[in-house]
């Protein structure tokens, strides 16, 4: 039997979204780190760090490789970044311990986006996985890391540890998540499989945790599909969880306020020509519409 999803809407939005004190300072509203970004893909994780910041993180932190820190710097202006080692454009093993300390600082992590893909990169998210005592949210390339090493999940559920995956589709598939199911079924049976929430990405975007809630997302346009809008994505998450907020509801209201910037952006430039840094700009808008201004 198909599964109905409960839809989010605007007043979901608005009854989960948290209040800011008025007597807050910045690491009442939570400290969050991205790691992330290769030669090549120095986009990725400022945009993610980015989001956070415009979700209403009080501190973020981006820890890129060395090599591509003098081109993300100077574009993080709002965020604090990071060189961590690398090798050949990419994060090296040797990043592990500085990578670990940085997340045991925090309220909540971000790790793959733009990261690139290897064998040791696989082991680099395996180990922090396996290590870190945080709220993660795995995206991007650190999905491809993960596709042989799913016990992992389960082991930091088990610790009682949140883990939020954000695939798209192909990125499913590759997860060996059901094709053959109906959407929500099988976004449900990989989370309670796997111990994690799921978001899977798409037309009505789905958010599954282990414990059977399953939600649909009722904003966003095919503008949106374009590459940097699923970073921007992880970083909205990434700092909801960082506020301290129910993970399952982190999630959906991530998934629903980056809908509705998209939203936004289709009826001021229209869905063409929008692009993702349009996206970074309208999320206080698409917030301040939640707020009912």
């Amino acid at each position: 039997m198909e599964r109905k999803a409960e839809m989010l809407n605007q007043g979901t939005a608005a009854s989960w979204l948290p209040r800011r004190r008025p007597d807050g300072h910045k690491g009442t509203f939570g400290k969050v780190c991205v790691i992330g970004g290769s030669v090549g893909l120095t986009g990725a994780p400022v945009l993610a760090a980015k989001a956070a910041a415009r979700t209403g993180s009080g501190l973020v932190f981006l820890g890129v490789p060395e090599e591509i820190y003098g081109i993300t710097a100077p574009l993080s202006l709002e965020v604090m970044t990071y060189p961590l080692p690398g090798r050949e454009g990419r994060l090296s093993a040797e990043a592990f311990f500085r990578i670990q300390e940085k997340l045991g600082t925090c309220d909540a992590g971000l790790i793959g986006p733009g990261m690139g893909r290897s064998r040791d990169l696989s082991r680099l998210v395996g180990r922090l996985l396996e290590q870190v005592q945080i709220p993660m949210v795995v995206d991007a390339d650190a999905l491809y890391a993960i596709r042989e090493r799913k016990e992992i999940l389960k082991h930091r559920r088990e610790k009682g540890l949140v883990t939020v995956l954000t695939p798209h589709e192909g990125e499913f598939s590759y997860l060996g998540g059901d094709w053959e199911a109906e959407r929500g079924e099988g976004a449900l049976d990989f989370a309670r499989t796997w111990g994690c929430i799921l978001v899977r990405k798409g037309p009505g975007t789905l958010i599954a945790d282990p414990e059977g809630n399953l939600y649909q997302n009722t904003t966003g346009n095919s503008g949106m599909a374009k590459g940097g809008s699923g970073d921007i994505l992880g970083g909205m998450i990434l700092s909801l969880l960082g506020q301290g907020m129910e993970p399952i509801r982190a999630a959906g209201l991530g998934v629903w306020l980056h809908g509705c910037a998209g939203d936004l952006c289709k009826e001021e430039i229209g869905e063409y020509g929008m692009l993702p840094t349009d996206l970074l700009e309208r999320i206080p808008k698409a917030i301040r519409r939640v707020q009912g201004g």
